[in-house]
């Protein structure tokens, strides 16, 4: 499933998992495809984790169930480092990947079943499933975790624990540690730039990236200056991205259009849309179609997630620093780049058994340096861990990865979210559809038309 589609898909359900918590779910068996870990595995050498000996705590044998949402987010080493260094602990790795796993355990917590000790899952939904009870409180087990192995502690960027406080405008608990996140970037034609007379790896503002965008339909009337997915239903992250690039301010899902910033991001789409800067047709383009405009370039810039680079990369011809390059997703005034993380969280279940340390301990195993970088190899996104983002191994893995680009990185901000961000998407995907089609509509009337369709959710 794309990614986009992913993101749509488990936004919507979030909302439905808000409706679950009002009515007893049916009880029932696990019946999902899991993937279960390999013993042989001899990727990635660090063998630490937080606080020692993590025996102290049950006096015996420990055998821990971890859930993550997909093969690439486990460490390479698939916790072998992580149970020698803990003899006493055996670790069961199942793959989640249908996208289900607040529903499952639900169900499973409904019907008294052993729920997993550890969960990973997208961050936004990490809200869902502290309402539903399902994560511990984190705080001690970070406190802990502070005391006892202060170096690996303070590798962890402050944002990996401050996204996993809920309530967000009034935190009561902390409910996991994001070690990861995705991070949409600027991709840029370098032949198309080159010919326009455009230093596109200098563009740090929206309106110099819409005077570029302008600059390559001047030299090149055929080109696509920014290919853009509009398709209903695909999502809707090009605008989710400038709103926070314009300083647009969120009420949780919800961006305030009538603000400044919203004002300035909605004038930027309909100057680029009634200059045919973007393209009209990508009302029926879904996330492959934007891609394939650029990556068969017939497109100047796309604005994309970090791990398509490698696709790109695979491209005859259009390899990078040949046919690609990369600068962070530009900003204008207060505005700031953001970032889509995955929580890894202890769950109640753990708890129940007493093992929440222990099963803490295995999450800290994930974002030790090695397993971090090693994963990178296997197509896992940036760290949220400082020294593993300076590491060199990186120049290698990813080598359009530069200061710029993780600088940008680690000052990013946390992906606007909520309860509501499935209902959220479809307003925005229709007032995204009208701007690329073609409005006589002004920014203003756009923001006061769809405000109140946002504000009602």
């Amino acid at each position: 499933m794309a990614r986009s589609k992913r993101l749509w898909l488990l936004k919507m359900l979030a909302l439905v998992a808000v409706f679950a918590m009002l009515a007893a779910a049916c009880g029932g068996d696990d019946t999902s495809d899991a993937t279960t870990a390999d013993a042989g595995t001899d990727a990635g050498a660090d063998t630490t984790a937080a606080g020692g000996d993590a025996g102290a705590d049950t006096g015996g044998e420990v055998d821990l169930l971890i859930w993550a949402s997909r093969d690439y987010y486990r460490p390479p080493d698939l916790w072998e480092g992580f149970m020698a260094a803990n003899p006493n602990i055996t670790v069961d790795v199942q793959v989640e990947a249908n996208d289900d796993i607040l529903q499952q355990m639900q169900r499973m917590q409904d019907a008294g079943q052993r729920l997993p000790d550890v969960i990973q899952d997208d961050t936004f939904l990490i809200e869902a499933y502290a309402n539903a009870g399902l994560l511990v409180d984190h705080t001690p087990l970070k406190d802990r975790w502070e005391q006892e192995d202060p170096e690996a502690y303070n590798q962890i960027l402050p944002i990996a624990w401050e996204e996993n406080l809920f309530p967000a405008d009034d935190p009561t608990g902390l409910y996991g540690v994001s070690l990861t996140a995705n991070f949409d970037i600027i991709y840029y034609n370098i032949p198309v730039c080159e010919s326009a007379g455009v230093d596109c790896a200098s563009i740090e503002s929206l309106d110099g990236f819409l005077d570029a965008m302008r600059e390559v339909k001047t030299a090149d009337p055929d080109i696509i200056p920014l290919t853009v997915q509009a398709l209903p239903g695909t999502g809707v992250t090009t605008l989710k991205t400038m709103f926070s690039a314009a300083g647009a301010p969120y009420d949780g899902a919800v961006p305030d259009l009538q603000s400044d910033g919203g004002i300035y991001t909605l004038q930027w789409f309909l100057d680029a849309s009634n200059e045919g800067l973007l393209p009209p047709e990508a009302i029926s383009w879904g996330e492959d179609q934007a891609r394939a405009a650029f990556a068969g370039q017939r497109a100047a810039f796309i604005l994309d997630g970090f791990t398509v680079a490698g696709e790109y990369n695979a491209i005859e011809g259009f390899g990078l620093g040949e046919g690609w390059g990369v600068v962070p997703s530009p900003t204008q005034g207060d505005g700031n780049q953001i970032s889509n993380a995955r929580t890894w969280a202890v769950t109640t279940g753990a708890e129940e058994r007493g093992v929440a340390w222990e099963a803490f301990q295995a999450i800290a195993h994930v974002g030790t340096v090695d397993q971090l970088v090693e994963a990178a190899r296997g197509g896992s996104v940036p760290m949220r861990n400082s020294v593993a983002l300076a590491d060199p191994r990186l120049d290698e893995i990813w080598p359009f990865f530069d200061a710029n680009l993780r600088d940008a990185y680690a000052n990013s901000d946390s992906v606007p979210a909520g309860l509501n961000g499935g209902e959220v998407e479809l307003v925005l995907e229709e007032l995204f559809g009208e701007i690329v089609v073609g409005t006589d509509k002004t920014a203003q009337e756009l923001a006061d038309e769809y405000q109140p369709k946002l504000d009602e959710l």
